[in-house]
């Protein structure tokens, strides 16, 4: 079709909304009932227009158990701030999934009634496979050369200390190629012990700080749960979040902050079931409070003090929270 000024405003929507493929583009009603569909549901969900309309949003969200409350917590973040992203894995109509990036925006009418929400889907799974390739090979070069330069480091300090000592007290006392290979050796280990600092300086400055930016934290938790994916599949357990909140903050300081914390909690865990680890956001004022809440085996209230300054002293869950 060609577009022209006297286009009618139905086909203009057909063609930019209801036809588009690239995104899932639909609108939910207060409770979170879907009211519209467009190409983008069937091609990046599986969904045909009789199938779609009339569920409730939760139907893409995963694990199923919790749908319903990760729907409702994106509705609410967008109730509050205008807007909600939503960057997690989400499940198809045949059961696959699909690692989404949605965007959620709470619509009112004239009157500044809530209306619903309209929401834009678009399909991230092959950039996730990527991102996790890349975060996984970073993480192990970094920590080869952490290892790798701190373990050499007394070995090379012991190799050049004696290196030293027999060049000053055997100087002289052998041949003079002899002191020529001794100068060498000396030479040879201080250059060594120079690299090996270079190798330790740089594995520290790569992991300390990246800069501030702001982000949806969403996609933080995403890499750090990505990073644990052997450990959680070998406990059999699980890791949910709910919707994060966009802040300034150093990426790879969250993304350690958020590994740390969930990987504690599939560490200190029952024997007799599997993990499962929730990470929740709440506003606070001027912060935002971040919850890791499991059920693994807790720690005794007379400790509280000394593992957790807010502590709650519940002993059925260990609970971590950090504020920004």
């Amino acid at each position: 079709m060609i577009l022209t000024s006297s286009t009618p405003h139905s086909d203009l929507y057909r063609i930019q909304v209801r036809q588009l493929r690239n995104y899932a583009m639909f609108l939910l009603d207060t409770e979170g009932i879907i009211v519209t569909w467009n190409g983008g549901v069937e091609e990046l969900l599986g969904y045909s227009e009789e199938e779609w309309i009339g569920q409730h949003a939760s139907v893409i969200f995963t694990p199923a158990d919790h749908a319903k409350d990760l729907c409702e917590s994106e509705m609410k973040k967008a109730r509050e701030a205008g807007f909600s992203t939503d960057i997690r894995w989400h499940i198809r109509k045949d059961g696959t999934e699909i690692f989404g990036n949605g965007f959620l925006t709470a619509v009112y009418d004239n009157s500044g009634d809530l209306i619903g929400y309209t929401k834009v889907l678009s399909d991230e799974t092959a950039r996730k496979h990527l991102q996790d390739s890349l975060t996984e090979s970073n993480a192990a070069l970094e920590q080869f050369a952490y290892v790798a330069s701190h373990d050499l480091k007394e070995p090379l300090r012991t190799m050049g200390s004696y290196a030293q000592l027999l060049n000053r007290r055997y100087q002289g006392k052998f041949d003079p190629e002899a002191d020529v290979f001794l100068s060498f050796i000396v030479d040879a280990a201080a250059r060594m012990s120079s690299l090996v600092e270079g190798l330790l300086s740089y594995a520290r400055a790569s992991s300390l700080h990246e800069g501030v930016t702001s982000v949806a934290l969403d996609e933080d938790v995403e890499a750090a749960i990505s990073l644990l994916a052997r450990a959680v599949d070998e406990s059999g357990g699980r890791v949910t979040h709910e919707a994060m909140p966009q802040v300034q903050v150093d990426r790879g300081q969250m993304v350690r902050l958020f590994q740390n914390l969930i990987g504690n909690a599939l560490k200190y865990r029952h024997s007799d079931h599997p993990p499962e680890v929730h990470i929740t956001a709440e506003r606070k004022g001027l912060e935002w409070v971040f919850s890791v809440a499991d059920n693994g085996i807790g720690f005794d209230p007379s400790q509280a003090a000394a593992i957790l300054p807010r502590s709650n002293g519940s002993t059925q869950n260990r609970n971590s929270a950090a504020q920004v």
